[in-house]
């Protein structure tokens, strides 16, 4: 008589540990959670768009996700030998023509480190060009331009000059005419030249196609 107590004691306490184990599932048609959010380094990116040789370029990383919402740490590798501890965003000067691979390793105090990558060209301005105001040729040395007018039998001069900046700035001289003033940036992979021409101080859009 008291083994079938026991017994029934015992099936009385099975009984509601099931209970409160069904309770505390997840009601009847939810959804299970979704993935944790995970410490990813986003992306880079540049500015201005075109790298011209011995031209200060802005990179800064963007779209960091980081769910725990601690201090960071950016460690810069820029591809050319040069590394540098900075902020989200940082300058560099690419000296020499080429395709670099610019690294940034985002550190989080709580959630570890993760990378990103960026192939950046870096190009010299020394080519032929040619747009809607005719054809230039233009070598570039250090910052400065020089270079000739093609379209014109009398061959004019173009002098100019590339800020630190990357705005690039040349004038075509003519015998007989008015000179006309270029001042742009570079676009993508330095491709193209993207500005105005002033001609009797009126601006122009003009593009410069490289040839």
């Amino acid at each position: 008589m008291v083994d079938r107590f026991r017994l029934q004691a015992v099936r009385a306490v099975v009984g509601s540990l099931a209970v409160i184990a069904a309770g505390c599932g997840t009601e009847s048609g939810d959804s299970p959670a979704g993935p944790s959010p995970v410490f990813a380094a986003g992306t880079i990116e540049i500015a201005p768009a075109g790298a011209i040789v011995g031209t200060s370029v802005t990179l800064e990383s963007r779209h960091v996700s980081d769910p725990t919402g601690s201090s960071r740490s950016y460690f810069w590798d820029f591809g050319d030998g040069y590394t540098a501890m900075g902020g989200e965003a940082i300058t560099h000067v690419y000296a020499t023509a080429g395709v670099f691979v610019a690294t940034v390793s985002v550190n989080s105090y709580y959630a570890g480190s993760a990378q990103a990558a960026l192939n950046i060209p870096v190009r010299s301005l020394t080519d032929q060009w040619s747009g809607d105001y005719g054809r230039v040729s233009i070598t570039q040395d250090g910052l400065n331009l020089r270079g000739r007018y093609l379209d014109d039998p009398r061959e004019g001069i173009v002098l100019g000059r590339v800020s630190e900046t990357g705005t690039v700035t040349f004038t075509i001289t003519r015998p007989g005419l008015a000179p006309v003033t270029f001042t742009g940036t570079a676009g993508p992979d330095v491709m193209t030249l993207v500005g105005a021409a002033n001609v009797h101080d009126v601006d122009r859009p003009w593009t410069l196609v490289r040839n």
